[in-house]
């Protein structure tokens, strides 16, 4: 189930820029400001507004994965060179703020729900971060652009997703800080998924 869940947002993320390719860039721009005040006040203030909080956090992150994919050239090479920046700064972080899970049936932090989506399961949770949802967008965003197929376009986000869950399935408990670190990592594997579809797009071109 948590696998599912998994590519089913990827999948979601991913058509985000498809649903919006009619509408302008800054309208876009104009509509994300609403949701990016109340997911700041809400993590600001830790508004216990869980799960409505998801509604905002998504949206705002969907608006601003298209907005990034628009800004950013469509190329290949720019935007990998972000994800692989981004990568090195995702397991730093991981890293730095490493410490114990939470157990399963923990209530969600107030503050922190702002800053993700968060599906609740009856083995626990599946969560995912909101810089993770703009990045699986403005992949597809940026292979919409440069003329890739629908299909081709879900590829980053659905390899991505798929890498990081296989990999968390075959850890052990107590795993090395730095595994632990990199399995938690999902730009990480946003990035190879990107790569690999990269080689998917070379091959029908």
């Amino acid at each position: 189930m948590h696998f599912l869940i998994g590519v089913a947002v990827a999948v979601g993320a991913g058509l985000a820029s498809w649903a919006a390719v009619n509408l302008r860039t800054r309208w876009i721009a104009v509509a994300a400001v609403p949701f990016l005040l109340v997911v700041a006040a809400g993590a600001v203030f830790g508004l216990p507004l869980y799960p409505v909080s998801d509604v905002f956090v998504a949206a705002f992150s969907l608006l601003a994965g298209v907005l990034l994919g628009r800004v950013m050239p469509p190329r290949f090479q720019p935007f990998l060179i972000l994800l692989v920046v981004l990568s090195a700064l995702d397991v730093a972080q991981n890293l730095a703020f490493a410490g114990s899970s939470p157990a399963p049936s923990a209530a969600p932090d107030s503050h922190f729900i702002w800053v993700n989506v968060r599906f609740q399961l009856a083995s626990g949770h599946f969560n995912i971060g909101f810089a993770d949802l703009v990045l699986i967008a403005a992949a597809a965003e940026n292979l919409r652009r440069r003329k890739s197929s629908l299909a081709l376009s879900l590829l980053p986000g659905v390899i991505g997703i798929s890498l990081g869950e296989a990999l968390l399935s075959t850890l052990q408990a107590n795993p090395p800080p730095l595994v632990a670190a990199i399995a938690a990592s999902l730009v990480l594997f946003l990035t190879a998924g990107y790569v690999l579809t990269e080689l998917a797009v070379s091959q029908t071109s």
